[in-house]
């Protein structure tokens, strides 16, 4: 123990003090104070170094370097994960030929179209139907000859499609009071006729489910999907290979139908179709196609809903229950007289 002043009250006090080969070292405490007055614990800036100030700097700049460097590798390891898995989303999507846009189900394992070669590839229209020739075909259209065994007849009958386009329509057998009538796209009647750049049969799912809720609500058998895929061309509604949402809206209104959007909710979609409305859905990929398509859903019962698919009757001889359509269905319209 040793005695030092005190500058700042003008008094001695008593400090402990430690030997050192340089000198006499005062050891900190509490409530303490140093010989010059600062208080004991507390660092004077002044007394810092320049040198070991630009040494800080100099650290502190480092390690924000440092941080930045590792967040940027993280970033690029991130992006590098999500296209190697895009990559092989892609891959799959093209290797899957028994889904592609014609709505056909994934996963139904009864379609003949879909038998595969000992090596597991999904076999080409011209494997599984040698005897037909291909040639001059639209590629879509041979998609449809290795999807939709339904289709056959339409497929088949491509080459003498000039007999009936353009030809008269009688609708007076698939139509019948209080109920929807369910109408195929790639119906010969029809389905050979020009929808924009393309043919009902390929892409016209918008028309036609359009005319399907038509014909339900105003009986006109005038209105076939030839008429009504030429009214959606005409007012602006065909759209890159397909049909534009407005179509539900705008387009309904045209024809006298009110259409407007309708959330995805179980119980508002009972309460339209109880109210004697239809509904209209866009589809995500699914159990109805891989890209996109139409569909009607004209009623349900404890079971399910009932669907009018444009593309394939077997869809449309199912239930559906709303577990299953939900996570399928990119939007939805309801349609009313």
């Amino acid at each position: 123990m040793v005695d030092c002043y005190d500058r700042a009250r003008g008094n001695k006090r008593k400090s402990i003090y430690r030997e050192t080969e340089t000198g006499i070292r005062g050891r900190r405490e509490p409530g303490r104070r140093y010989a010059d007055g600062r208080p004991a614990g507390k660092r004077n800036s002044q007394s810092i170094s320049p040198a070991r100030k630009k040494m800080r700097q100099k650290q502190r700049r480092d390690r924000m370097v440092k941080r930045f460097c590792t967040l940027a590798a993280e970033l690029a390891l991130c992006l590098t994960i999500l296209a190697a898995v895009r990559s092989a989303w892609n891959a799959s999507d093209k290797s899957e030929s028994a889904s592609l846009w014609t709505g056909v189900a994934a996963g139904d394992e009864g379609d003949e179209n879909r038998r595969a070669d000992a090596g597991g590839v999904p076999l080409s229209a011209g494997d599984l139907y040698p005897d037909i020739d291909l040639t001059g075909y639209p590629e879509d259209m041979i998609k449809l000859l290795e999807l939709n065994q339904e289709a056959m007849d339409y497929i088949k009958d491509y080459p003498n499609r000039a007999q009936y386009q353009n030809q008269p329509i009688d609708l007076s057998g698939d139509v019948r009071g209080g109920e929807v009538p369910l109408l195929m796209q790639w119906d010969r009647r029809w389905g050979y006729d020009a929808y924009g750049d393309d043919m009902i049969g390929l892409s016209g799912c918008g028309p036609v489910c359009l005319d399907m809720a038509y014909l339900y609500f105003t009986g006109d058998t005038v209105m076939t999907p030839r008429n009504m895929a030429v009214f959606a061309y005409d007012n602006g509604y065909y759209a890159d290979g397909g049909t534009s949402w407005s179509l539900w809206t705008e387009g309904a209104a045209q024809l006298g139908l009110s259409g407007e959007e309708l959330p995805l909710d179980e119980n508002l979609m009972k309460q339209t179709l109880d109210g004697g409305g239809l509904i209209v859905c866009s589809m995500r990929p699914g159990d109805f196609t891989t890209t996109g398509h139409f569909i009607l859903i004209r009623g349900y019962d404890e079971n399910g809903f009932y669907v009018n698919d444009p593309n394939r009757r077997s869809n449309s001889e199912k239930q559906w229950d709303y577990g299953t359509l939900r996570y399928q269905i990119k939007n939805l319209w309801a349609l009313q007289k």
